[in-house]
């Protein structure tokens, strides 16, 4: 996350390395009095790529740091005062061919539970396709996966909401041949990394170290590549996830800059029991309502028709809006992650 408009802060990571320090033998900067006077510390030395300042130890203090590696660092989990944390400077290195990337125009998709849109700024969120939606609501939130229906909805889930948006990438990630990054796992407004089976996630630095090199573009997986998560197969192959950071976000049509990269608009909601009333009588029930609109949720067939059902129900009841096919979601992890050292962890414990 951006604690201003030039450094990155990673509470509760340490990066500690000998080599790493500005001042060789000497690993002490600043007299206690906070996150301000370490910045200025820094801003100072030209060579300082960011510091590590104590929170439960040496509370104030900081240490000026070169040459950091991010995927080196490590987080204390599970504690709500950690020994350190982190700031990094926001560089970008920008690329001397500044080739202008086309603008795409696209849906996504994210369910939520009732009224909840609007509380937040969009951003900072994971969305999908009408298959990846469809996935994560028969698994997830309609049934506990080949368990069973599942009522209330986790997570009182009751809506799909629709939005078109508008995404330029950045000259620097279209230079690698790339239009998205990796699909980060957003979990109450914080990047976790990229989050694989076991909920094991390589953190907010992964993110931090990404965002820094080709600035806040959109992330994608597509279910068919089983990376990062899910990582097996799925009833939904043509499943597509994205992940939106809000700085990226600006109004009207984006430039391509790191910091305006995409826009959107809310283009309509479809409600859980509108698409349950178009198939009855079936057997999973939850709030008056029995429908066979979850049937089969291991069938690949079943997951098409129902994208299929819940387009054209937004079709119908948004006749005005128009047709938009979606994207290719090209990230290559191999043109970035050449070679993945990244340390995993469960962020929840």
């Amino acid at each position: 996350r951006l604690r201003n408009s030039n450094y990155f802060f990673l509470p509760g990571y340490s990066c500690w390395s000998s080599s790493d320090a500005v001042i060789p033998g000497e690993r002490h900067e600043g007299d206690g009095s906070g996150e301000t006077e370490c910045m200025n510390a820094c801003n100072q030395r030209p060579d300082c790529q960011g510091f590590i300042i104590g929170q439960a130890v040496s509370p104030g203090r900081c240490w000026l740091r070169k040459n950091m590696l991010l995927r080196t660092c490590r987080r204390t989990p599970g504690r709500a005062l950690a020994d350190y944390s982190v700031y990094m400077k926001q560089v970008m290195t920008r690329n001397a061919n500044r080739a202008e990337a086309p603008l795409q125009e696209f849906y996504m998709y994210r369910a939520t539970a009732k009224d909840v849109m609007g509380k937040y700024p969009f951003g900072q969120v994971n969305t999908a396709n009408m298959d990846g939606v469809m996935w994560y609501l028969m698994n997830e939130i309609v049934t506990e996966y080949s368990a069973g229906p599942r009522c209330p909805r986790r997570f009182n889930i009751s809506e799909i909401h629709r939005f078109k948006v508008k995404m330029k990438v950045t000259p620097e990630l279209l230079s690698m041949g790339m239009h998205f990054g990796p699909r980060w796992a957003y979990d109450q407004g914080k990047c976790e990394g990229r989050c694989f089976s076991g909920n094991m996630c390589t953190g907010e630095a992964d993110c931090v170290d990404f965002f820094n090199r080709f600035g806040f573009v959109l992330g994608c997986n597509r279910f068919k590549d089983k990376y990062p998560f899910p990582d097996e197969w799925t009833s939904a192959p043509d499943g597509v996830w994205y992940s939106l950071p809000l700085e990226g976000r600006c109004e009207g049509v984006p430039t391509g800059e790191r910091d305006c990269t995409w826009s959107y608009e809310h283009a309509g909601v479809v409600t859980l029991q509108e698409l349950e009333k178009l198939a009855p009588n079936g057997h999973n029930c939850c709030n008056g309502i029995c429908s066979h609109f979850w049937h089969d949720v291991s069938s690949v067939n079943a997951t098409i028709w129902r994208a299929q059902v819940a387009q054209r129900t937004f079709e119908n009841k948004y006749p005005d809006s128009p047709g938009l096919a979606d994207p290719t979601c090209d990230f290559v992890p191999t043109k970035w992650y050449t070679e993945d050292t990244w340390y995993r962890h469960d962020p929840w414990h």
